[in-house]
């Protein structure tokens, strides 16, 4: 997988503001025309949702970014509430827990998935889950030619729960074509600095961009992550010139 990073900061002169005008416009001329959906199904994903939409509404010529809150039968909710406790770190009945009956609850929440998506989901969209019951979906929004991003958060606590969670979720999640996730970290001179990354295994690349906090406010993650949509949807199977990037067959959940 290569690594691809841009970084960067608060412009020092009319130049840098001009490079950086130009890198917003490139993002947004790749999200043009495009609904962007943030998409949640569980209370404590919404946050997170509704700070992206903000970011990203708006980014380019016919962008228009929109929430989408899915509805699922309880006894699924309870089984997507441990896995989000799972991939956060959160040890609970750990991979005994997810036995038959919690891979079939699954199997037929992903086979549901295009009810649960509704209609407004179109080709060309960019599909932003946020969560381990929202991205169901992820299928059935492929299926209907969208962009499927996974919004995902990076666990500090116990690696066992949230391998578990990982490799349980893997089989439902098929039509997932980048996980985007976010983190702050000193760089060599002590400097904090927060990465946003998207792991794209199709186009075998890690694209990071990154700035230093001390360029405060919302602009650099807007920035920030308009470039990383734009650099999902450019590099996904769809969007290459004279074909596709390792197109993966379309099998439904098992």
């Amino acid at each position: 997988m290569s690594l691809f990073v841009e970084q960067f900061d608060k412009p020092a002169s009319a130049r840098d503001a001009m490079a950086l005008g130009a890198a917003a416009q490139r993002a947004g001329d790749v999200l043009a025309g495009r609904t962007i959906w943030c998409v949640i199904a569980m209370p404590g994903a919404r946050r997170s949702a509704d700070a992206l939409r903000a970011r990203v509404d708006g980014a380019g010529p016919g962008v228009a970014a929109t929430s989408l809150q899915l509805t699922a039968a309880e006894p699924l909710r309870d089984l997507a509430r441990q896995l989000e406790q799972m991939l956060g770190g959160v040890s609970t009945q750990g991979s005994s827990g997810l036995g038959p009956a919690e891979r079939e609850a699954y199997a037929r929440g992903a086979l549901d998935g295009d009810d649960l998506l509704g209609d407004g989901v179109q080709a060309q969209d960019v599909v932003v889950v946020h969560d381990a019951l929202s991205a169901l979906v992820s299928q059935a929004a492929r299926q209907r030619g969208a962009h499927v991003v996974w919004r995902f958060r990076v666990a500090s606590r116990s690696q066992p729960a949230r391998q578990d969670a990982l490799q349980f979720l893997q089989r439902f999640t098929p039509g997932v074509d980048a996980h985007v996730t976010t983190w702050l970290q000193r760089d060599s001179h002590g400097e904090l600095v927060q990465r946003v990354a998207a792991a794209l295994p199709a186009a075998g690349m890690l694209a990071t961009k990154q700035f230093r906090t001390r360029f405060t406010g919302e602009q650099p993650r807007r920035l920030a992550w308009r470039m990383v949509l734009a650099e999902v949807v450019r590099s996904d199977r769809g969007e290459c010139v004279g074909g596709t990037l390792h197109p993966r067959p379309s099998v439904a959940a098992r």
